[in-house]
């Protein structure tokens, strides 16, 4: 499917690449490597990374972060960022064939706007926030202009555009694609698994993971007080939190006010390429979040055979559906609730089933977002 060995350019405009941790960074980085694996060009349009000690990858057109504080109060810092997109993204776009816009920035709406304005057709994909969050602007809104405009827009998951339409943006042509996981998330043998543990000091009781920024609506501080709970009956669980962010020192100070030093370890950032270790390492994934649209670092953790036990967000609802055996669903910001549903997957514990599997081989792998994402473009450029 799609263009096979017809030099295809494709320019990805993203708020994110790795090594920032986010979905709008892995997707576009998996299309990219699967689209030059096929023969096909790419180019990037991004935002800095996150921390400024982050290498920047060569060859990717770089935006830097709005500014914060007087500048943008002032509008300055929107201004600087509409004149260095106009400045620097203008060639890699009018240079591609079709262009496809990660989530929403400023930065994308301008992208946007140069692709239309050299005849270049964009595909729209929508990961979360910028729906959840969204609100309707009194006069221009460029969101929803941008839906309108674009080729095709896909949504990361079911209800994300079952919500999108009740809000009133409803794009003509609009599809669902979930979430590519890579193959490096993959189920170890017993004898691979244990020397996982081994290599990052597992000790012989349950590990809990949560792969997330620290950001209050990933709600990690209900699962560090649900560990409280979780300690008296189970002294030997250990939880690991694996990202930084905002929330960092809120967390440190209930770790600290819990006496969970012992048993709670913020690991901070991790690398994705080491992820699969972490997974496959731990006896159960939890996810906390207070929203998710669609929760990639719980289907990763599937995959590497790592049930899930998740908070009734959207995300979770419909991973549920899709996974009935290996995910388990307990109510919103409620760590008692939260601690009570870990307890009683750590009772009967469990791998990933083979239908789960299966199923992630079949709709989640790359070459499948790939094949849907090369027939968009394909179809996007064909009156081109």
């Amino acid at each position: 499917m799609g263009r096979e060995g017809a030099g295809l350019r494709v320019c990805m405009v993203t708020p994110h690449l790795p090594p920032d941790l986010a979905a709008n960074a892995l997707l576009p980085e998996l299309l990219g490597e699967g689209l030059l694996a096929r023969g096909h060009d790419v180019s990037y349009v991004a935002l800095t990374p996150r921390r400024a000690s982050a290498d920047q990858k060569p060859g990717v057109v770089y935006i830097r972060r709005p500014r914060g504080g007087l500048a943008r109060r002032l509008r300055l810092s929107q201004l600087a960022t509409v004149v260095e997109v106009l400045r620097k993204a203008t060639g890699p776009i009018s240079r591609a064939d079709v262009v496809h816009v990660h989530s929403n920035t400023l930065m994308n709406q301008v992208s946007a706007a140069i692709a239309c304005s050299r005849r270049r057709p964009f595909i729209l994909t929508h990961y979360g926030t910028e729906i959840w969050h969204y609100r309707r602007k009194r006069f221009f809104d460029p969101f929803l202009w941008m839906n309108r405009r674009a080729a095709h827009v896909t949504y990361y998951s079911r209800l994300l555009l079952e919500r999108s339409l009740d809000l009133g943006v409803a794009p003509k042509d609009r599809s669902v694609v979930y979430p590519p996981v890579d193959r490096r998330f993959r189920v170890l043998d017993a004898e691979a698994r244990a020397r996982a543990r081994v290599s990052l000091g597992v000790d012989a009781g349950p590990l809990l993971i949560n792969v997330k920024r620290l950001h209050p609506l990933a709600g990690q501080r209900y699962l560090v007080e649900a560990m409280s709970e979780i300690r008296e009956r189970c002294p030997n669980a250990r939880l690991w939190i694996a990202g930084e962010g905002e929330s960092r020192a809120e967390l440190t100070a209930l770790v600290d006010r819990l006496d969970l030093g012992a048993t709670v370890r913020l690991l901070g950032a991790v690398d994705h390429r080491e992820l699969p270790r972490y997974y496959a390492a731990a006896d159960l994934f939890v996810l906390p979040s207070i929203l998710e649209a669609f929760p990639t670092v719980a289907a990763e953790s599937l995959a590497c055979g790592t049930p899930v036990v998740t908070a009734a967000h959207p995300g979770g609802s419909e991973l549920k559906e899709l996974f009935p055996k290996d995910v388990s669903v307990v109510p919103l910001q409620d760590a008692s609730a939260l601690a009570s549903g870990i307890l009683a997957a750590l009772a009967s514990p469990k791998r990933t089933s083979e239908e789960t599997l299966r199923r992630i081989e079949q709709e989640l792998r790359p070459e499948s977002a790939l094949d849907k994402y090369l027939a968009l473009y394909d179809e996007a450029t064909a009156g081109g």
